[in-house]
């Protein structure tokens, strides 16, 4: 719609001789032309697709008519842990759960696997690797509950990849992930991106741009190298399985960050997602707290008993490595904001607002006190959203304000400190912004902002709660604020 008086006047006057829609036409293409840098990126998820509908379906078609077999699921691939090793390491690690051996070191993986992890600086497991992947090599479903940062999507892709290349050799994809978000999805890619050719699926994108990747080829006369592992958000997932994409040679599950997948309303699609998948499958299920609806979930997706399995404490779980600390504001909360940036001058720094508008207003009031920041929401579009993430990640922004949309999924390994300008609803959502520093065994931040009203009696408690778990002193302040 064209709103200006003058520009309308003018179009009138040359409607008759047909150039109204060319002058429409130049002064769009000219905004678009001038658009800020947010929309100059244009990734691959951006070009036109080659692929044609006719050939996805041609090549659903071939993939249903290939043969199943039986799924192999026990390796045994790692050595007995002496069983003192066994006991101090889940003593250690406050593990609930079973846990009959630990993987000490990568010695189980191919040379090629740990040359893989070597150029990532990975050189030995994680605990939760260490507890997980036994039990993962033993066949079984697993249920896990570990914090953010811990590691996890190593700790089921690494047995992954070793047990899709112990299947019979097929096209179709042998691993399913589904994550809440693209940006999940986006993250536990580039870690499977390491070992194995894979497909990402999401939405904000036209489903055609993603025909290629599920192909494995980029127009119809490349040869075809079909990924073996996908990972999607169920929506998106769904929608090609409606339009005909088979799953049957599926033989391993993951279903990440599953809590938030049900806080999202997704579990009736990844129901539905499921019943396309073979029911001798291994299914392994992540989440970072343990509600009654998630175990409902778990134990009703499950086709096996599951071991479950839990590191740290029952309930909420936060990295021992991020510094918390609290400032309680009373109306200058900005001021004290700036205070602080002045003294963690060259720090990669992560804000929290509750609001999408707030992030833009607080970028430009920081960008009028010299700090080099950018906001990110769910309205931006995916090119825009990938553009701004590329500069926080190359250090070219080294200030990122986001809703919690980035409080999960966010795979930035050198965020050194996360703010919580705005303190979030509920203790879960608090968990997983600061999870988003201190991660990879590395030490991390957290500066919370919080004004009376932002707690009631119970998020104070579970507040207090945290501090304790995480072996810090609780502050004076927080003890003696009223809530109401």
């Amino acid at each position: 719609m064209i709103n200006n008086p003058l520009k309308k006047a003018i179009i009138q006057l040359f409607c008759p001789f047909g150039l109204r829609g060319s002058i429409y036409h130049f002064s769009y293409t000219y905004r678009q032309k001038s658009h800020s840098s947010r929309s100059s990126y244009q990734g691959s998820y951006n070009q036109r697709s080659n692929i044609s509908f006719g050939e996805f379906a041609k090549h659903c078609e071939i993939l249903k008519q290939e043969q199943q077999s039986d799924v192999l699921k026990k390796f045994n691939l790692i050595p007995e842990a002496p069983i003192e090793d066994v006991m101090n390491f889940i003593k250690a690690n406050k593990i609930q759960g079973k846990v009959f051996n630990i993987a000490q070191n990568f010695d189980f993986l191919p040379q090629n696997l740990q040359e893989a992890l070597k150029t990532k600086n990975i050189t030995s497991p994680s605990p939760i690797q260490q507890a997980i992947i036994p039990l993962i090599f033993d066949g079984h479903d697993v249920i896990a509950i570990a914090e953010t940062g811990s590691g996890k999507t190593l700790a089921y892709a690494l047995p992954g990849i070793m047990h899709m290349q112990a299947q019979p050799p097929i096209l179709g994809p042998r691993i399913l992930v589904m994550a809440p978000t693209r940006e999940l999805a986006q993250q536990i890619q580039t870690q499977y991106d390491l070992f194995v050719r894979t497909c990402c699926l999401y939405g904000g994108i036209q489903k055609p741009s993603q025909f290629p990747g599920l192909l494995g080829k980029s127009n119809r006369f490349a040869r075809p190298e079909t990924p073996k592992v996908i990972i999607a958000t169920p929506g998106r997932l769904l929608d090609f399985i409606n339009d005909g994409l088979p799953l049957k040679s599926i033989t391993q599950v993951v279903l990440d960050e599953a809590d938030r997948m049900l806080d999202m309303g997704f579990e009736d699609q990844i129901r539905d997602v499921l019943k396309e998948v073979r029911k001798d499958r291994q299914t392994l299920f992540f989440s970072a707290t343990w509600p009654k609806e998630v175990q409902r979930l778990a134990n009703s997706l499950c086709n096996q008993d599951p071991i479950f399995l839990q590191l740290g404490e029952r309930g909420l779980s936060v990295n021992k490595n991020i510094t918390q600390s609290l400032i309680i504001s009373g109306g200058n909360k900005f001021d004290q904001l700036i205070e602080y940036f002045n003294q963690i001058k060259d720090k990669k720094v992560l804000v929290f607002c509750q609001k999408k508008i707030d992030t833009q207003k607080l970028e430009y009031k920081l960008s009028q006190h010299g700090v080099n920041a950018r906001y990110l929401h769910g309205d931006l579009k995916q090119n825009q959203r990938d553009y701004i993430m590329q500069d926080f990640r190359n250090g070219r922004v080294n200030c990122l304000i986001t809703t919690n949309l980035a409080s999960r999924g966010l795979d930035v390994s050198d965020v050194d400190v996360v703010i919580n300008y705005d303190f979030p609803e509920n203790i879960e959502d608090y968990i997983h912004r600061i999870g988003r520093t201190g991660r990879a065994g590395k030490k991390g931040e957290a500066l919370s902002f919080i004004e009376p009203r932002d707690l009631d009696y119970k998020l104070k408690d579970e507040l207090i709660k945290v501090f304790k778990q995480s072996s810090q002193e609780i502050p004076q302040q927080l003890l003696k604020l009223r809530v109401y």
